[in-house]
């Protein structure tokens, strides 16, 4: 039994025969005898090209089309309307055409020299490919009979007539509306010459195909007719059908030199292209009273929006000021809006702000406005006011011209100021408190990276706060806080670091401090606290003081954890030998921290 292929490298038995289909009118008596022949058990067909067919029922087109859905391989047979090697080079891609339909017949590796009028028989699967139906051919067979050529199919420029030719030959005439060059080939749209036409159809030239046929002269012409095979194109299942005429060679378009629908077609558009002006011109006229009205209101509203507006709102073109809003008068320390327009904004503009103030009125309007950013201006009595701005490039009475939108926001830096300073100081001792240290500290010690020096740390611990506490009270303790700090703070420079880093320690960085001044530091302290101390202070306040280089080549936290692990065991040592101050009159109380 003969097999065949579904693609590449898998074969299955050819089902078995059954009679013959009814022939086509195309077909001729020696068709007829060809058809016979093949139909014989072992009886091989003349000019067979490339393989052998086996015996196979001959469907018609027709038929061989509507069983696409349980047919999984079916041979037809019909005449050639084109030779092979025109439509597509590289690949056999040919049709054929009986009294039912037309088809193509496409195969990769070509199988058959076929010339159009040849009766061809073809074994295949049919497939839909991008909305193109076509018989994927396993096996092509031209029978030895006399070539007869078919005739092409007057058919109007209607996309519903075409429809109904899939696969044939078919001849059209119509006016060319577009034209162009893709990437995959040639094309040009034709309408019907009349001037109520039904549609549009696509002349289609692929890049690869076979005959030289250039549409580019065609493009230029008023008036086609064109001959050729009948494709249908859909990229996707969404989009809408194209049909096709794709020509099979340079005969098959020929030039109408005289057109006779042209002197209709012109009175008819003149005709339509009048009434259509006389009636623009009719609505104008109706609409032009109601769209002034509109257009007066709406400024109205836009001037009285403006007025209400809290921002100052600036139009300048050249530096030049050309309106403004009540507010930008009452921010720029002016009685009214008029006595800004004309004067230049520079007059308004603080020095350190001219930058921000750019002029782009020469650019085209854009819809998305500058960043916003904050600047200084100078109003009309030289105080500088703190803004907000965004500006954007706008037209004012047909010129480029500049739209400025200011925003006062000196209460609000003010109060950012005042809660960034409260984030960083201790409430009790008025000392930085830990994020601050930390913060400031980074930065000297990258300084000192930087510069060759070495800090150096010094940390200062209240004795005995819980005692005080448990015996005078939390207000006691809160004095004593009070006195270190403000004896620490006496003893350091202002360029120094001076902060409260926990409950009853303080720590401080001195950022050109040396050990010979880190060694005083804790007499220097002890002196501070006698004479910072209140006269009749019922307990005696003294502190705890070690002092160590911060290597600057580490992170500040390694650099503390070190300098803090040798200041531990130097506050241990003065801690055990320190003999505590007491006031004078005072009995001695004494506290161990």
């Amino acid at each position: 039994m003969l097999t065949f292929r579904h693609g590449a490298g898998h074969e299955s038995p050819c089902p078995p025969l059954t009679p013959p289909c009814p022939l086509s009118p195309l077909m001729d008596r020696w068709t007829l005898l060809a058809l016979v022949v093949l139909n014989a058990p072992s009886v091989r067909t003349p000019r067979v090209a490339a393989q052998d067919v086996s015996v196979r029922p001959v469907r018609s087109v027709a038929d061989a089309i509507a069983r696409r859905a349980t047919d999984i391989e079916v041979t037809v047979g019909g005449r050639a309307i084109v030779s092979s090697g025109k439509l597509q080079t590289g690949v056999f891609d040919i049709a054929i055409q009986d009294g039912t339909g037309g088809l193509r017949l496409f195969s990769r590796s070509p199988q058959a020299d076929v010339r159009e009028g040849d009766s061809v028989i073809a074994t295949g699967a049919i497939k839909t490919y991008r909305g193109n139906v076509e018989l994927a051919a396993t096996t092509v067979s031209v029978i030895n009979a006399p070539r007869r050529t078919v005739s092409a199919v007057e058919i109007p420029v209607d996309p519903a007539v075409i429809a109904q030719h899939s696969g044939e030959l078919v001849r059209v005439h119509g006016r060319v509306t577009a034209a162009g060059v893709s990437e995959g080939g040639q094309w040009l749209r034709l309408r019907e010459a009349a001037p109520l036409s039904h549609g549009t159809i696509t002349v289609w030239v692929p890049a690869n195909h076979g005959a030289h046929v250039d549409l580019a002269h065609a493009a230029k012409s008023e008036s086609l007719t064109v001959t050729g095979v009948v494709t249908a194109y859909q990229d996707n299942t969404d989009d809408p059908m194209v049909w096709q005429i794709v020509p099979r060679d340079g005969r098959d378009l020929r030039v109408d030199e005289e057109a006779t629908g042209i002197a209709r077609w012109i009175i008819w558009s003149a005709s339509a292209l009048a009434l259509l002006l006389a009636t623009i011109l009719l609505m104008a006229r109706i609409s032009a009273r109601r769209q002034l009205r509109v257009l007066r209101e709406t400024e109205t509203r836009y001037r009285q929006l403006l007025a209400l507006l809290p921002d100052a709102v600036i139009v300048y073109a050249k530096g030049k000021i050309l309106f403004t809003n009540p507010a930008a008068s009452q921010l720029l320390g002016l009685p009214s809006e008029g006595q800004l327009v004309g004067r230049s904004l520079s007059d308004f503009t603080h020095p350190d702000s001219v930058g921000v103030f750019a002029d782009h009125s020469t650019e085209q309007p854009t819809v998305e406005p500058m960043p916003r950013a904050r600047a200084r201006m100078v109003n009309a009595t030289g105080a500088v006011i703190d803004v907000e701005i965004t500006s954007s490039a706008c037209v004012y009475h047909d010129q480029p011209a500049m739209l400025l939108l200011a925003r006062d926001i000196t209460s609000q830096l003010r109060y950012e100021r005042d809660l960034h300073a409260l984030a960083l100081v201790d409430d009790l001792t008025g000392l930085q408190n830990r994020r601050a240290f930390t913060l400031f500290a980074e930065q000297e010690l990258a300084r000192a990276r930087r510069h060759g020096r070495t800090p150096v740390l010094v940390f200062a611990d209240l004795d005995g706060l819980k005692q005080i506490n448990d015996r005078h009270g939390h207000a006691a303790g809160d004095v004593a806080l009070k006195l270190v700090a403000a004896a620490l703070k006496s003893i350091f420079r202002e360029t120094d670091i001076v902060a409260r880093w926990s409950g009853d320690e303080f720590v401080a960085m001195m950022v050109e401090g040396s050990q010979e001044a880190a060694q005083t530091i804790g007499a220097r302290l002890d002196a501070a606290i006698s004479q910072y101390a209140p006269a009749g202070l019922p307990y005696a306040v003294t502190a705890s003081v070690g002092a160590s280089p911060l290597d600057p080549a580490l992170p500040l936290r390694d650099a503390m954890e070190r300098a803090d692990a040798e200041l531990y065991a130097q506050k241990k040592r003065i801690r055990r030998s320190k003999i505590r101050a007491t006031p004078i009159g005072i009995p001695v109380v004494r506290l161990d921290g």
